[in-house]
């Protein structure tokens, strides 16, 4: 494969990916699981939409980041790591400290009484954050950074796979010839699923929380298979090829936790039981069938070029680091009004999504902004 390639379909698939998140944020106000701010009438009906969405959103995330890590090393513009940091850390840092405040701050008055003023909660805060005792994982990137916590986990999953992928580089031929055992039929393929069945099973019940080791050992899977397809394109070519199949199968899976909603809460309560096992198969078949479905259906319709593509593809991440601010600041106070939840939130999403645009078309004019939003600097080709 051409290194210089660029995969195009890929830049797609990230644009879309990380747009969703923003009608999944918007949405989240409304279904009847906590979160940070709450209309006071809630759907159970939109608890599918969510969780539909949950099954696969972060997955295909992690994938195309997987990817593009792959090409990130295949470049020789900048120091590898240097990048990196500039692209995800300094960006989670003005996070915390510039735009997750102000979530924080309408939570509280929300969610619990809060009456002083943002000054005075932004002198305590710290006070709480210190208090606060993880111990040794990664719960603390969603603590400190609500939905930016990726950044975080995305930098730790290069440091720590970084000299697995200089291996794979450096014998990319050995890398494809053990991954052709893979696709040897459409039946052998699935043998893929076996090391997220066994990493969920067995640190599921030790770190159920959200964010904690066992998100993290399936997160990194699918960075890592992201990886692993750019090296052999003879997967994409059979991803693509039976992109139908993985459709039709991930269909179904989320057809049996409609039939059978039990199947979707066996997975809340992880223990190590035939029931729970038998529930993270099905858990994992679905997410990986519609994550590939994704990539197949993107390979076939969305390899191409496009005049606004590289606007896009720049303007994803300072995209995602804002939208969630602005998705509470407008929900805080719509939520409030006498109206339907329908008319909430395409209120809340409408207006949101024209703010953050907005918003976009100031930083990206400005190279200080730039910067604190991991952007390069105006006139360098991304």
């Amino acid at each position: 494969m051409n290194s210089n390639q660029r995969m195009y379909y890929i830049d797609w698939l990230r644009v879309i990916a990380f747009g969703l998140l923003f009608v999944f944020h918007s949405f989240r106000l409304f279904d009847t699981y906590s979160w940070h701010l709450k209309n006071a009438e809630t759907s159970i009906s939109i608890n599918y939409i969510i969780e539909f969405m949950h099954s696969w959103r972060m997955y295909i995330i992690f994938l195309v980041s997987g990817a593009g890590t792959y090409f990130a090393m295949k470049s020789k513009r900048e120091n590898f790591l240097n990048g990196r940091i500039k692209r995800l850390i300094i960006p989670y840092i003005f996070g915390v400290f510039i735009l997750i405040p102000p979530q924080k701050f309408l939570e509280a008055i929300q969610q619990y009484g809060f009456e002083d003023n943002y000054l005075n909660f932004l002198i305590q805060l710290p006070q709480g954050l210190i208090n606060e005792n993880f111990g040794w994982n990664l719960i603390w990137t969603g603590y400190l950074g609500y939905h930016i916590w990726y950044l975080v986990y995305l930098f730790v999953q290069t440091i720590l796979f970084l000299p697995l992928f200089k291996l794979f580089l450096k014998n990319q031929n050995k890398v494809c010839e053990q991954s052709d055992k893979l696709f040897r039929s459409f039946y052998t393929f699935w043998y893929i699923i076996i090391p997220f069945v066994l990493l969920e099973f067995l640190l599921r019940p030790l770190f159920p929380q959200y964010l904690n080791w066992a998100d993290f050992a399936t997160f990194s899977l699918y960075f890592l298979l992201g990886f692993i397809l750019q090296i052999n394109q003879k997967i994409i070519l059979f991803i693509e090829k039976n992109a139908y199949k993985f459709l039709l199968i991930a269909i179904s899976c989320w057809s049996v936790y409609l039939i059978n909603k039990t199947a979707l809460d066996n997975i809340s309560i992880p223990e190590y039981t035939l029931n729970y096992f038998l529930s993270i198969i099905l858990k994992n078949l679905n997410s990986i069938s519609w994550v590939l479905a994704f990539i197949g259906l993107g390979k076939k319709f969305l390899d191409f070029n496009h005049r606004y593509l590289n606007d896009l593809n720049q303007g994803i991440l300072p995209f995602y680091i804002l939208h969630q601010t602005v998705i509470i600041i407008f929900g805080f106070f719509v939520v409030k009004w006498d109206l339907s939840m329908m008319e909430k939130f395409l209120i809340i999403f409408t207006s949101s999504f024209f703010v953050t645009v907005g918003l976009y078309q100031i930083i990206r004019r400005n190279n200080m902004m730039r910067f604190f939003f991991g952007m390069k600097r105006k006139g360098i080709n991304p």
